[in-house]
């Protein structure tokens, strides 16, 4: 039985992380312990609120709870989700009591890996981010050889805790 348990722990090596699709060509990864559920979304769901932050879309209501929705694309200095889209796709985190959802361009799988695998910025300074994913920014996971893109692997509680008053 014991020995059962250490290759199931084995086999399963790394953190599970959550992987979401800013566009198609850009990839971000959150833990998976800060994500609530993944939702699809109409837009009369949204509840817009005046005089907020541009990354906001809206509050939304979902089981008995009320929080906010963000374009996370438009946070991390790419281009935001389409206005007129019939449907978004959200991640919602939950970082303690509170709830955030993330508009994103489309919910990837789960993957795992090790903190290891996961490259700091100051040790590897990259030049084709937008300046805005820093705060937020963990790391990066190099991808294949035959694929120039990275993962970036983001720190779901400092997105959590950004200010986004104007």
């Amino acid at each position: 039985m014991i020995e059962l348990q250490e290759e199931q722990t084995q086999a399963i090596a790394g953190l599970p992380y959550l992987s979401l699709r800013l566009n198609p060509n850009v990839t971000v990864a959150v833990q998976l312990k800060f994500v609530r559920e993944t939702l699809i979304l109409t837009a009369d769901r949204f509840s817009q609120m005046p005089n907020v932050h541009p990354c906001l879309i809206g509050l939304v209501e979902h089981r008995s709870n009320v929080f906010w929705v963000m374009d996370l694309p438009q946070l991390l200095g790419f281009v935001g989700l389409d206005s007129n889209a019939i449907e978004t796709h959200i991640a919602v985190l939950q970082i303690g009591s509170a709830f955030l959802g993330l508009g994103i361009y489309r919910i990837g799988r789960v993957i795992r890996f090790a903190e290891t695998e996961i490259i700091s910025p100051q040790d590897s300074p990259q030049t084709k981010i937008p300046v805005e994913i820093v705060p937020f920014l963990r790391g990066w996971l190099a991808q294949d050889e035959g694929s120039n893109q990275n993962l970036y692997v983001l720190d779901a509680e400092a997105i959590a805790s950004t200010d986004l008053s104007i």
